[in-house]
């Protein structure tokens, strides 16, 4: 006899919590997103959470949801807390998977790089275009470290809508966000030193913990709640820790976004034990809130929060124009910049302040974020007709990214080196951790032109994941 549909759905959540995808005492999908998910109807999602509660591996609290029960001991997958270096394999295979994804024959959904279609292109060949003519020599010229003034200027004055209060020579120009926090790693630890990243994370921070020669300890990321601060306030008991590198807007890959409670909490937790946030803020703008969210920075009285942006993922990846606020270790920061890189284009940044001036750079982000936010709804929509039953995908609040969830028995690599043969790249989700996590999950890239070929790409994606769940 076929096991009824709502049991596989209770083993399905079980087993995750078994693997430590949801932790003790956290929220599990409510149920009308289970029901979204899984294309099944609420009454089916309402018996299989009620039989989990039978069985007391969640309990449900009146107008909060479903959590998992605080007394599960945790399972042996879960992270222990224990500082650790890159294996030597993962910078060579996230080398290999980008150079894989970025083949021109293949549909874009690996690489977090928007289509051109979603950046100011017209406007910014005009911007050069009047410099080239206005001021040909610029093209020649080094803007050296700090950077461009006017550049500056116009960052500063943008910071304000994430509540920053910062002036222009607080400010350092870098080659993108990668670079912005190199060189904030570099100004406050030496090799060997142990630092806290969140897991999953964007998988240059795992290579420039191999290049830098750190250690880092791992704090589970909820696609829902952000980072773990729980985790996080027993690691900081735990352990001496130089830095904690949080992305807390649209993080990469899970979507998250914390709350500002918890951004509170989180800043007081590393002002008690003296460590140093670094914030990466590459998709703060890219929230489809109307206003976005304050950074980390606005509450920084202590002027220990060093702040890390770029154009890259909402003008013109590029032109690698990226800055960093380094605090207190501002100082040091420069060196580093001038050592490493001496001087960025002028060009470049003299292009992107004149954009920003005239007002065009919010216009064409609301644009931009409108249209993510109807792509992600079309991808989610794909993905629960088109992939196998037990397949959850993240709910970003801005950004790109969408984080999937497969079942277990899927091995993502396996799917991704299949789809890569049919012209779909994808990034499986062991390039997100340092541990080899994450066999079961990839993320895709949305900001991409939305037609039949795509619509076509994930239902071939869908139909490669089933045949392996089988």
């Amino acid at each position: 006899m076929e096991q009824p549909l709502y049991e596989k759905i209770a083993d399905q959540v079980e087993l995750q919590i078994q693997e430590g995808v949801f932790l003790p005492g956290t929220k599990i999908p409510s149920v009308r997103k289970s029901s979204k998910q899984m294309s099944v109807s609420v009454a089916t999602v309402l018996q299989a959470y009620s039989l989990l509660e039978d069985r007391g591996v969640v309990k449900a609290r009146p107008q909060k949801g479903y959590f998992v029960q605080d007394n599960l001991p945790l399972p042996e997958s879960t992270p222990q807390f224990e500082p650790s270096q890159a294996q030597e394999s993962v910078p060579e295979l996230i080398r290999s998977l980008l150079h894989a994804s970025q083949r021109p024959d293949i549909i874009q959904f690996g690489a977090a790089i928007p289509h051109t279609q979603f950046l100011p292109i017209r406007q910014l060949q005009k911007s050069v275009g009047r410099l080239m003519r206005l001021e040909p020599e610029i093209c020649a010229a080094y803007e050296f470290t700090p950077g461009s003034l006017n550049l500056r200027r116009q960052i500063a004055i943008r910071m304000l809508d994430a509540g920053c209060n910062v002036q222009p020579d607080d400010i350092t120009i870098t080659l993108g966000c990668q670079n912005a926090m190199i060189l904030a790693l570099r100004a406050i630890t030496v090799p060997g030193d142990t630092i806290i990243i969140e897991t999953p994370t964007y998988h240059g921070l795992l290579q420039a913990v191999d290049e830098l020669k750190l250690k880092a300890i791992e704090i589970p990321c909820d696609s829902q709640s952000g980072i773990d601060l729980d985790a996080l306030e027993q690691v900081l008991a735990q352990w001496k820790v130089k830095a904690c590198v949080v992305t807390p807007s649209n993080q990469n890959p899970t979507g998250a976004t914390l709350s500002q409670s918890a951004k509170t909490r989180l800043i007081k937790l590393c002002q008690q034990q003296e460590v140093t946030l670094i914030e990466d803020d590459v998709y703060g703008e890219l929230s489809y809130c109307e206003t976005r969210a304050k950074a980390l920075k606005a509450e920084d009285s202590q002027a220990e929060v060093i702040y890390c942006s770029s154009f890259s993922k909402s003008i013109a990846p590029g032109f690698r124009i990226g800055w960093i606020i380094g605090a207190k270790y501002q100082q040091q920061i420069e060196q580093h910049a001038y050592v490493e890189s001496l001087a960025i284009p002028t060009l470049t940044q003299r292009a992107i302040a004149n954009f920003l001036e005239n007002g065009a750079y919010d216009r064409h982000l609301r644009k931009t974020r409108h249209t993510y936010e109807e792509n992600l709804r079309r991808c989610q929509h794909s993905i629960n007709k088109y992939f196998p039953e037990g397949t959850y995908t993240s709910d970003p609040k801005g950004g790109f990214l969408l984080w999937i969830s497969l079942p277990p028995e899927i091995d993502a690599l396996t799917l991704h080196k299949a789809a890569i043969e049919q012209g779909i790249g994808t990034i499986p989700g062991l390039a997100f951790s340092l541990s080899h996590s994450f066999n079961h999950h990839l993320r895709i890239n949305y900001a991409i032109n939305w037609d039949n070929r795509i619509e076509g790409a994930l239902r071939l994606l869908g139909k490669m994941a089933k045949r392996l769940s089988h």
